[in-house]
């Protein structure tokens, strides 16, 4: 087993994965103040909770997009482990052909989801990250990644609005059961979740209209079950765990890379 940990900037995603299989995932929420011993000490009671401690993981890989941290959970999955994590970035293979401007500036998160789903996906493929940020991420037919877009996501969208408008408050985002709605708490969960979807809907159409071909499209993170069925598209695919498996990819390619 192999630890594979996705730092957001709002939550840190922590999986067991074995062969390709997710033996378990737990979430911990991303405290920038937090020392390595902090998390270390927080992750270890998790990993107790589904029987795995982290002396029995043969290693540790992780993404991440927020660079003032990835020290720091660098250090605290070492103290976990035993073992010097892999951290995604120059210097890592991954097996992707980027064509972009400046490679370097792709996170973590991006590639791990574009390993994956060119692993298990008909190209080309669209991966769409509902976290944070709404992350989407194109590989056209020939396996190249050709760009992408990133778009506020749920959370930050919702922030926003209660913080610019006196009226409006914090609601839970939840789909009410209409469009149009008559309150103004319904009114704004309708806007945040179906207003999600139709500009979802919008940029795949754009997306697949620069492409000239119909892609594959599969979404992952914290906000995708709740965005996706509200999509006028009805083939986006939801992996929840696409990030976690690309993961395992690009740990597996360096370690025979390694022997």
């Amino acid at each position: 087993m192999i630890l594979t940990v996705d730092l957001s900037n709002t939550r840190i995603t922590l999986a067991g994965v074995q062969e390709g299989d997710i033996l378990f995932s737990c979430q911990i929420a991303t405290v920038k103040t937090r020392t390595a011993d902090e998390y270390a000490a927080l992750m270890s009671l998790l990993l107790e909770q589904h029987g795995a401690p982290g002396r029995q993981a043969e290693g540790c890989i992780i993404a991440s997009v927020v660079p003032e941290l990835t020290l720091v959970l660098r250090r605290a999955m070492e103290l976990l482990t035993g073992a010097v994590p892999m951290v995604v970035g120059p210097g890592v293979k991954t097996g992707l052909n980027i064509r972009l401007d400046d490679p370097s500036e792709l996170g973590g998160d991006f590639v791990a989801a574009a390993v994956a789903a060119q692993e298990r996906y008909d190209l080309p493929v669209v991966t769409v990250d509902m976290d944070t940020a709404i992350g989407i991420g194109v590989t056209d037919s020939a396996g190249c990644y050709i760009g992408g877009v990133i778009a506020p996501g749920i959370m930050v969208s919702t922030a926003a609005l209660t913080s610019r408008a006196s009226l409006l408050h914090n609601v839970v985002p939840q789909a009410p059961d209409r469009i149009i709605c008559k309150n103004t708490d319904e009114c704004m969960r309708s806007g945040i979740i179906y207003g999600a979807a139709a500009m979802l809907d919008g940029l795949l159409a754009g997306i697949e209209e620069e492409l000239g071909q119909n892609a594959t499209v599969v979404a992952t993170g914290a906000w995708a079950e709740a965005v996706v069925p509200h999509c006028r598209r009805k083939d986006i695919r939801i992996d929840k765990d696409l990030i976690h498996r690309g993961l395992w990819l690009i740990w597996k390619k360096n370690q025979k890379t390694l022997k």
